[in-house]
């Protein structure tokens, strides 16, 4: 029960912080690959403590996951105006 507590907390947290903040203009991939450190990190430090806490390992991975996903779709955007524009300066 303590873990879903945290795993919402975690994710609603992130999602505050992520979308207040404006995003540095690192490339998804990065970001990815970044994330995926980050989990493997989580991962191997739950297994060397022999923790019985599964929290180590989602809270970091909901963090990443909102990070990624807030990144992807500020990008999207940022694509989306890039076209608006090109067809603006077309028509005329």
């Amino acid at each position: 029960m303590l873990e879903i507590i945290f795993a919402a907390a975690a994710f609603v947290g992130s999602l505050i912080y992520f979308n207040k903040k404006p995003l540095e203009s690192k490339s998804v991939w990065k970001a990815m690959g970044l994330s995926i450190l980050i989990i493997l990190a989580a991962i191997v430090f739950f297994v060397l403590t022999n923790s019985r806490f599964m929290s180590i390992i989602i809270v970091p991975t909901i963090i990443c996951s909102v990070y990624i996903s807030t990144l992807y779709r500020e990008m999207l955007t940022r694509i989306h105006k890039r076209q608006q524009q090109l067809l603006k300066q077309r028509e005329g």
